[in-house]
Protein backbone atom coordinates (compact mmCIF):
# COMPACT_ATOMS: atom_id res chain seq x y z
CA UNK A 1 0.00 0.00 0.00
CA UNK A 2 1.80 3.28 -1.13
CA UNK A 3 2.17 5.73 1.80
CA UNK A 4 0.64 9.39 1.70
CA UNK A 5 2.48 12.31 1.83
CA UNK A 6 1.47 12.91 5.12
CA UNK A 7 2.37 9.84 6.37
CA UNK A 8 5.60 9.92 4.85
CA UNK A 9 6.60 13.05 6.56
CA UNK A 10 5.83 12.14 9.99
CA UNK A 11 8.07 8.86 9.16
CA UNK A 12 11.06 11.18 8.09
CA UNK A 13 10.68 13.35 11.31
CA UNK A 14 10.50 10.20 13.43
CA UNK A 15 13.38 8.79 12.41
CA UNK A 16 15.56 11.75 12.34
CA UNK A 17 13.98 12.65 15.94
CA UNK A 18 15.41 8.51 16.48
CA UNK A 19 18.76 9.92 17.97
CA UNK A 20 17.46 12.13 20.73
CA UNK A 21 15.20 9.96 22.06
CA UNK A 22 17.76 9.61 25.34
CA UNK A 23 18.23 13.44 25.76
CA UNK A 24 14.46 13.76 25.55
CA UNK A 25 13.83 10.78 28.13
CA UNK A 26 16.79 12.93 29.94
CA UNK A 27 14.99 16.68 29.91
CA UNK A 28 11.39 15.85 30.45
CA UNK A 29 11.98 13.27 33.63
CA UNK A 30 13.61 15.97 35.28
CA UNK A 31 11.17 18.70 34.67
CA UNK A 32 8.12 20.11 37.07
CA UNK A 33 8.17 20.80 40.75
CA UNK A 34 8.20 17.06 41.62
CA UNK A 35 6.81 13.77 42.85
CA UNK A 36 3.83 14.19 44.60
CA UNK A 37 1.25 11.23 46.50
CA UNK A 38 -1.94 11.30 45.60
CA UNK A 39 -3.29 7.71 45.99
CA UNK A 40 -4.79 8.16 49.57
CA UNK A 41 -8.54 8.36 49.38
CA UNK A 42 -10.49 12.04 49.71
CA UNK A 43 -10.43 13.51 53.55
CA UNK A 44 -12.22 16.27 54.47
CA UNK A 45 -15.20 18.27 52.75
CA UNK A 46 -15.39 17.68 49.26
CA UNK A 47 -17.53 18.59 46.03
CA UNK A 48 -18.26 16.93 43.14
CA UNK A 49 -16.56 18.67 39.60
CA UNK A 50 -16.13 18.15 36.06
CA UNK A 51 -13.37 18.42 34.49
CA UNK A 52 -13.63 19.84 30.76
CA UNK A 53 -10.52 19.10 28.46
CA UNK A 54 -10.39 21.85 26.23
CA UNK A 55 -8.28 20.95 23.15
CA UNK A 56 -7.83 23.59 21.34
CA UNK A 57 -7.92 26.32 24.30
CA UNK A 58 -4.96 24.19 26.20
CA UNK A 59 -6.96 24.68 29.21
CA UNK A 60 -8.77 22.58 31.70
CA UNK A 61 -12.60 23.95 32.80
CA UNK A 62 -13.92 23.49 36.04
CA UNK A 63 -17.49 23.01 36.73
CA UNK A 64 -19.35 22.30 39.73
CA UNK A 65 -22.29 19.83 38.92
CA UNK A 66 -24.20 20.47 41.98
CA UNK A 67 -24.37 23.76 41.50
CA UNK A 68 -23.97 24.14 37.72
CA UNK A 69 -21.67 26.75 38.19
CA UNK A 70 -18.23 27.12 36.14
CA UNK A 71 -15.76 27.82 38.82
CA UNK A 72 -12.88 28.79 36.76
CA UNK A 73 -10.17 26.52 34.38
CA UNK A 74 -6.34 25.41 34.92
CA UNK A 75 -3.84 26.26 32.14
CA UNK A 76 -2.03 23.16 31.01
CA UNK A 77 0.26 24.76 28.67
CA UNK A 78 2.52 26.95 30.96
CA UNK A 79 5.59 25.59 29.83
CA UNK A 80 4.31 26.44 26.37
CA UNK A 81 2.73 25.60 23.17
CA UNK A 82 5.44 24.08 21.20
CA UNK A 83 8.35 22.26 22.44
CA UNK A 84 11.81 23.39 21.96
CA UNK A 85 14.67 21.22 20.29
CA UNK A 86 15.87 19.56 23.41
CA UNK A 87 13.15 20.17 25.29
CA UNK A 88 11.06 17.11 23.04
CA UNK A 89 13.25 16.57 19.56
CA UNK A 90 10.65 13.90 18.14
CA UNK A 91 7.47 16.62 18.58
CA UNK A 92 9.83 19.81 17.59
CA UNK A 93 10.39 17.91 14.20
CA UNK A 94 6.54 16.36 14.03
CA UNK A 95 4.15 18.98 15.59
CA UNK A 96 3.42 21.07 13.05
CA UNK A 97 3.09 18.44 10.44
CA UNK A 98 0.39 16.57 13.29
CA UNK A 99 -1.46 20.09 13.42
CA UNK A 100 -1.66 20.36 9.64
CA UNK A 101 -3.43 17.05 9.71
CA UNK A 102 -5.80 16.37 12.46
CA UNK A 103 -5.77 20.19 14.22
CA UNK A 104 -4.77 21.64 17.64
CA UNK A 105 -5.02 19.27 20.24
CA UNK A 106 -3.35 20.17 23.61
CA UNK A 107 -6.05 18.45 26.09
CA UNK A 108 -7.16 15.28 24.58
CA UNK A 109 -7.98 13.51 28.23
CA UNK A 110 -7.66 14.34 31.67
CA UNK A 111 -7.76 11.54 35.09
CA UNK A 112 -8.13 13.01 38.62
CA UNK A 113 -5.99 11.77 41.44
CA UNK A 114 -7.90 9.51 44.06
CA UNK A 115 -7.17 12.24 46.75
CA UNK A 116 -8.73 14.76 44.63
CA UNK A 117 -6.36 16.72 44.35
CA UNK A 118 -4.45 16.47 41.32
CA UNK A 119 -5.05 16.19 37.63
CA UNK A 120 -2.90 14.27 34.62
CA UNK A 121 -3.65 15.00 31.02
CA UNK A 122 -2.62 13.64 28.40
CA UNK A 123 -1.57 16.39 26.03
CA UNK A 124 -2.46 15.45 22.67
CA UNK A 125 -0.28 16.66 19.70
CA UNK A 126 2.55 17.38 22.46
CA UNK A 127 2.60 14.20 23.11
CA UNK A 128 3.24 13.77 26.66
CA UNK A 129 1.08 13.02 30.02
CA UNK A 130 1.87 16.00 32.51
CA UNK A 131 0.34 16.18 36.16
CA UNK A 132 -0.79 19.17 37.43
CA UNK A 133 -1.79 20.41 41.06
CA UNK A 134 -4.97 21.79 41.04
CA UNK A 135 -4.64 24.64 43.75
CA UNK A 136 -1.55 26.03 42.41
CA UNK A 137 -1.75 24.95 38.59
CA UNK A 138 1.59 24.01 38.61
CA UNK A 139 3.28 21.21 36.45
CA UNK A 140 4.30 18.37 38.82
CA UNK A 141 5.93 15.99 36.19
CA UNK A 142 5.54 15.72 32.46
CA UNK A 143 6.43 12.38 30.67
CA UNK A 144 6.49 11.91 26.90
CA UNK A 145 4.67 8.99 25.40
CA UNK A 146 5.63 6.61 22.62
CA UNK A 147 4.99 8.32 18.99
CA UNK A 148 3.16 11.43 17.70
CA UNK A 149 0.24 11.88 20.38
CA UNK A 150 -0.92 11.42 23.53
CA UNK A 151 -4.76 9.76 23.41
CA UNK A 152 -6.86 8.64 26.12
CA UNK A 153 -6.07 7.60 29.81
CA UNK A 154 -7.53 5.56 32.85
CA UNK A 155 -6.20 5.85 35.97
CA UNK A 156 -5.77 2.28 38.24
CA UNK A 157 -8.83 2.15 40.84
CA UNK A 158 -6.12 2.62 43.82
CA UNK A 159 -4.46 5.73 42.21
CA UNK A 160 -1.31 4.57 41.41
CA UNK A 161 -1.11 3.64 37.78
CA UNK A 162 -2.13 6.03 34.90
CA UNK A 163 -2.59 3.76 31.44
CA UNK A 164 -2.24 5.68 28.31
CA UNK A 165 -2.61 4.66 24.50
CA UNK A 166 -0.41 6.12 22.22
CA UNK A 167 -1.02 7.06 18.29
CA UNK A 168 0.75 7.91 14.80
CA UNK A 169 4.20 5.47 14.93
CA UNK A 170 3.56 4.49 18.64
CA UNK A 171 3.90 0.86 18.19
CA UNK A 172 0.40 1.24 18.97
CA UNK A 173 1.88 0.21 22.92
CA UNK A 174 -0.64 1.83 26.16
CA UNK A 175 2.20 3.14 28.39
CA UNK A 176 2.16 2.59 32.25
CA UNK A 177 3.05 5.81 34.55
CA UNK A 178 3.24 6.20 37.88
CA UNK A 179 0.97 8.77 39.08
CA UNK A 180 3.58 9.82 42.00
CA UNK A 181 6.31 10.97 39.13
CA UNK A 182 5.37 9.64 35.87
CA UNK A 183 7.87 6.96 36.00
CA UNK A 184 7.29 4.93 32.77
CA UNK A 185 6.27 1.38 34.79
CA UNK A 186 6.17 -0.48 31.19
CA UNK A 187 3.90 -0.72 27.86
CA UNK A 188 1.88 -3.14 26.46
CA UNK A 189 0.66 -3.37 22.72
CA UNK A 190 -3.20 -2.88 21.70
CA UNK A 191 -4.53 -2.77 18.43
CA UNK A 192 -3.73 -0.28 15.45
CA UNK A 193 -4.24 3.17 16.88
CA UNK A 194 -5.43 2.43 20.45
CA UNK A 195 -7.82 4.87 21.38
CA UNK A 196 -10.27 4.65 24.98
CA UNK A 197 -9.03 2.86 27.76
CA UNK A 198 -10.76 1.22 30.87
CA UNK A 199 -9.71 -0.30 34.03
CA UNK A 200 -11.76 -3.12 35.49
CA UNK A 201 -13.34 -2.19 39.19
CA UNK A 202 -10.86 -4.58 40.74
CA UNK A 203 -7.51 -2.84 39.28
CA UNK A 204 -7.15 -6.43 37.08
CA UNK A 205 -7.51 -5.76 33.43
CA UNK A 206 -7.01 -3.21 31.67
CA UNK A 207 -9.73 -2.99 28.11
CA UNK A 208 -8.06 -0.92 25.24
CA UNK A 209 -10.03 -0.68 21.83
CA UNK A 210 -8.96 0.86 18.47
CA UNK A 211 -9.54 2.62 15.36
CA UNK A 212 -7.28 1.31 13.12
CA UNK A 213 -4.83 3.40 10.98
CA UNK A 214 -6.60 6.39 10.30
CA UNK A 215 -3.74 7.13 7.51
CA UNK A 216 -4.21 4.42 5.75
CA UNK A 217 -7.35 4.40 3.33
CA UNK A 218 -10.53 3.40 4.71
CA UNK A 219 -11.01 0.56 2.07
CA UNK A 220 -8.02 -1.22 3.22
CA UNK A 221 -7.83 -0.38 7.09
CA UNK A 222 -9.34 -3.20 8.15
CA UNK A 223 -7.37 -5.87 6.72
CA UNK A 224 -4.04 -4.75 8.75
CA UNK A 225 -3.39 -7.48 11.81
CA UNK A 226 -5.46 -6.25 14.78
CA UNK A 227 -6.91 -2.95 13.15
CA UNK A 228 -10.34 -3.17 14.81
CA UNK A 229 -9.98 -4.93 17.96
CA UNK A 230 -10.38 -4.32 21.91
CA UNK A 231 -7.69 -5.67 23.91
CA UNK A 232 -7.13 -7.46 27.45
CA UNK A 233 -4.48 -6.90 29.00
CA UNK A 234 -3.56 -8.68 33.18
CA UNK A 235 -3.02 -5.13 34.88
CA UNK A 236 -0.14 -6.72 36.80
CA UNK A 237 2.47 -8.86 34.08
CA UNK A 238 0.98 -6.25 31.44
CA UNK A 239 0.63 -9.23 29.21
CA UNK A 240 -2.13 -9.16 26.45
CA UNK A 241 -4.87 -12.20 27.32
CA UNK A 242 -7.62 -11.30 24.41
CA UNK A 243 -7.96 -9.77 21.43
CA UNK A 244 -11.65 -9.28 20.55
CA UNK A 245 -11.98 -8.27 16.77
CA UNK A 246 -15.19 -6.02 15.95
CA UNK A 247 -16.37 -4.78 12.00
CA UNK A 248 -14.89 -0.80 12.32
CA UNK A 249 -13.23 1.17 14.78
CA UNK A 250 -14.20 1.07 18.03
CA UNK A 251 -14.78 4.36 19.63
CA UNK A 252 -15.56 4.95 23.13
CA UNK A 253 -16.94 2.24 24.76
CA UNK A 254 -18.20 1.11 28.30
CA UNK A 255 -17.91 -2.90 30.14
CA UNK A 256 -20.08 -4.01 32.73
CA UNK A 257 -18.50 -4.31 35.94
CA UNK A 258 -18.83 -8.28 36.08
CA UNK A 259 -16.94 -8.47 33.00
CA UNK A 260 -19.23 -9.84 30.67
CA UNK A 261 -20.61 -7.21 28.22
CA UNK A 262 -19.37 -3.94 26.36
CA UNK A 263 -21.16 -1.43 24.88
CA UNK A 264 -19.54 0.46 21.68
CA UNK A 265 -19.58 3.17 19.36
CA UNK A 266 -18.45 2.39 15.90
CA UNK A 267 -16.43 4.05 13.46
CA UNK A 268 -18.54 5.85 10.50
CA UNK A 269 -21.96 4.48 12.35
CA UNK A 270 -25.04 5.85 13.73
CA UNK A 271 -25.33 3.11 15.84
CA UNK A 272 -24.70 1.55 19.42
CA UNK A 273 -23.77 -2.37 20.07
CA UNK A 274 -23.76 -4.74 22.74
CA UNK A 275 -20.96 -7.07 22.30
CA UNK A 276 -20.97 -10.72 24.85
CA UNK A 277 -16.89 -10.64 25.84
CA UNK A 278 -17.93 -14.77 27.11
CA UNK A 279 -18.63 -15.70 23.16
CA UNK A 280 -17.32 -12.89 21.20
CA UNK A 281 -20.29 -12.33 19.54
CA UNK A 282 -22.72 -9.16 18.67
CA UNK A 283 -25.75 -9.19 21.10
CA UNK A 284 -27.73 -5.99 19.86
CA UNK A 285 -27.56 -2.89 17.74
CA UNK A 286 -29.03 -0.14 17.81
CA UNK A 287 -30.04 2.21 15.01
CA UNK A 288 -29.80 5.73 16.30
CA UNK A 289 -31.39 9.12 15.14
CA UNK A 290 -29.78 11.39 12.32
CA UNK A 291 -30.84 14.62 12.30
CA UNK A 292 -31.83 16.00 8.84
CA UNK A 293 -28.81 17.69 6.86
CA UNK A 294 -26.21 15.55 8.57
CA UNK A 295 -23.67 14.26 6.15
CA UNK A 296 -20.13 13.06 6.78
CA UNK A 297 -18.80 16.48 6.76
CA UNK A 298 -20.27 16.66 10.49
CA UNK A 299 -18.84 13.37 11.36
CA UNK A 300 -15.62 14.99 12.46
CA UNK A 301 -12.20 12.34 12.37
CA UNK A 302 -14.66 9.23 11.30
CA UNK A 303 -16.97 9.56 14.04
CA UNK A 304 -20.58 10.66 14.15
CA UNK A 305 -21.33 9.50 18.01
CA UNK A 306 -17.93 9.81 20.31
CA UNK A 307 -19.20 9.55 24.14
CA UNK A 308 -20.41 6.68 26.16
CA UNK A 309 -21.51 6.85 29.70
CA UNK A 310 -22.95 3.61 31.73
CA UNK A 311 -24.91 4.30 35.14
CA UNK A 312 -23.81 2.73 37.79
CA UNK A 313 -26.49 0.65 38.26
CA UNK A 314 -25.77 -0.58 34.56
CA UNK A 315 -29.64 0.45 33.18
CA UNK A 316 -28.93 3.38 31.05
CA UNK A 317 -26.65 4.61 28.75
CA UNK A 318 -25.71 8.17 28.13
CA UNK A 319 -24.80 8.60 24.23
CA UNK A 320 -22.98 11.71 23.08
CA UNK A 321 -24.05 12.02 19.18
CA UNK A 322 -21.71 13.97 18.03
CA UNK A 323 -23.08 15.02 14.22
CA UNK A 324 -26.59 14.99 15.30
CA UNK A 325 -26.33 17.38 18.46
CA UNK A 326 -27.87 15.25 21.00
CA UNK A 327 -27.49 13.53 24.22
CA UNK A 328 -29.15 9.78 23.47
CA UNK A 329 -30.33 8.08 26.35
CA UNK A 330 -30.62 4.65 25.89
CA UNK A 331 -31.36 1.27 28.02
CA UNK A 332 -29.49 -1.63 28.71
CA UNK A 333 -28.67 -4.62 28.36
CA UNK A 334 -31.59 -4.91 25.75
CA UNK A 335 -31.04 -1.81 23.65
CA UNK A 336 -33.73 1.27 23.00
CA UNK A 337 -34.01 4.53 22.87
CA UNK A 338 -35.42 6.46 25.91
CA UNK A 339 -34.64 9.87 24.61
CA UNK A 340 -32.68 11.80 21.88
CA UNK A 341 -32.61 15.11 24.27
CA UNK A 342 -30.71 18.58 22.17
CA UNK A 343 -27.37 19.61 23.82
CA UNK A 344 -24.96 22.09 22.22
CA UNK A 345 -23.04 22.04 18.44
CA UNK A 346 -20.84 18.97 18.50
CA UNK A 347 -21.19 16.79 21.75
CA UNK A 348 -17.90 14.68 21.97
CA UNK A 349 -17.56 12.74 25.40
CA UNK A 350 -20.19 12.27 28.05
CA UNK A 351 -19.57 11.19 31.43
CA UNK A 352 -22.13 10.71 34.52
CA UNK A 353 -22.26 12.87 37.96
CA UNK A 354 -21.17 10.06 40.28
CA UNK A 355 -24.53 9.22 41.39
CA UNK A 356 -25.84 8.30 37.69
CA UNK A 357 -28.32 11.46 37.50
CA UNK A 358 -26.38 13.80 35.13
CA UNK A 359 -24.71 13.50 32.02
CA UNK A 360 -22.41 15.81 31.43
CA UNK A 361 -21.55 16.79 27.41
CA UNK A 362 -18.58 18.65 26.28
CA UNK A 363 -19.86 20.37 22.88
CA UNK A 364 -16.68 20.27 20.83
CA UNK A 365 -17.87 22.69 18.82
CA UNK A 366 -19.97 25.00 20.27
CA UNK A 367 -17.34 25.77 23.34
CA UNK A 368 -19.51 24.73 25.96
CA UNK A 369 -20.89 21.98 28.46
CA UNK A 370 -24.37 20.46 28.51
CA UNK A 371 -25.79 19.27 31.74
CA UNK A 372 -28.60 16.94 30.93
CA UNK A 373 -31.01 15.02 33.44
CA UNK A 374 -31.42 11.72 33.14
CA UNK A 375 -34.96 11.31 34.98
CA UNK A 376 -36.05 14.64 33.28
CA UNK A 377 -34.80 13.67 30.05
CA UNK A 378 -33.51 17.22 29.82
CA UNK A 379 -30.80 19.64 29.56
CA UNK A 380 -30.97 21.36 32.62
CA UNK A 381 -27.88 23.32 32.39
CA UNK A 382 -25.32 24.91 29.76
CA UNK A 383 -22.39 25.86 30.79
CA UNK A 384 -19.35 27.87 29.58
CA UNK A 385 -15.97 26.06 28.80
CA UNK A 386 -12.85 26.73 26.57
CA UNK A 387 -12.30 25.95 22.89
CA UNK A 388 -12.84 22.88 21.59
CA UNK A 389 -14.17 20.79 24.72
CA UNK A 390 -12.81 17.51 24.23
CA UNK A 391 -13.16 15.32 27.24
CA UNK A 392 -15.05 15.43 30.68
CA UNK A 393 -13.85 13.62 34.13
CA UNK A 394 -15.67 13.92 37.34
CA UNK A 395 -14.78 13.22 40.75
CA UNK A 396 -14.83 14.75 44.47
CA UNK A 397 -12.33 17.68 45.36
CA UNK A 398 -11.64 18.73 48.69
CA UNK A 399 -13.42 21.51 49.51
CA UNK A 400 -9.47 23.64 50.32
CA UNK A 401 -8.38 22.71 46.96
CA UNK A 402 -11.45 24.59 45.26
CA UNK A 403 -10.34 27.36 46.99
CA UNK A 404 -8.17 28.63 44.78
CA UNK A 405 -11.39 29.30 42.51
CA UNK A 406 -13.12 31.00 44.34
CA UNK A 407 -15.83 28.12 45.70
Amino acid sequence: MAMSKFAAGLLAGALLAGGFAGLRAWQEARYGTGPVESAAPVAGPSREIAFVANAVGGTVTLIDIASAETLGEIDVLADGRRPGLLRDPLQFLAQGRVEAEGGLNYAQDSDLSRDGRVLFVSRGHLGDVAAFDIASGAILWRTPVAGLRADHMAISPDGERLYVSTLIYSGDVVEVLDTRDGARIGRFTAGRWPHDVHVSPDGAQVYVASLGEMTAPLAGRGEQDHAYTVTLADAASLEVRERFAFEAGVRPFQVTADGNRLYAQLSNAHALIAYDLSTAEVTDRLELPVAAGVTEADWDFEAPHHGLALTPDEATLCVAARASDYAGLVSAPELSLIAAVPVGDGPSWAALSLDGGICVLANNRSDDVSLVSLAGRAEIARLPAGRGPKHVTVGRVPEDTLAAFGG
